[in-house]
């Protein structure tokens, strides 16, 4: 039986998503299916004190939506990176 990253992964070869919300184990999906992921849950052990971010009431809905966003940003400027050419989306300011 294949473990859940495997199959996972599995799916996100044949039925390709937008983004990724998951722990830091998504990390290897990430670097495998090329998805963004979006860091939430536990445990997040490769980013420094994302664990003490909230994420239920109020502050943890406006932290999801930060991360959310901000993930989806990171995407397309690293799809729009070549000067001239497809950078017409690379902006400092959002």
């Amino acid at each position: 039986m294949l473990s859940d990253s495997k199959r996972i992964s599995s799916l996100l070869f044949t039925e390709p998503v937008d983004l990724l919300i998951g722990n830091s184990y998504g990390k290897y999906l990430w670097r495998d299916c090329k998805v963004p992921l979006v860091r939430i849950g536990y445990p997040i052990m490769d980013r420094h004190h994302l664990h003490r971010y909230s994420t239920i009431g109020y502050q943890g809905v406006i932290n999801l939506l930060n991360w959310v966003v901000n993930t989806i940003f990171e995407d397309i400027d690293q799809r729009t990176n070549i000067p001239s050419k497809t950078d017409i989306s690379y902006d400092l300011v959002r």
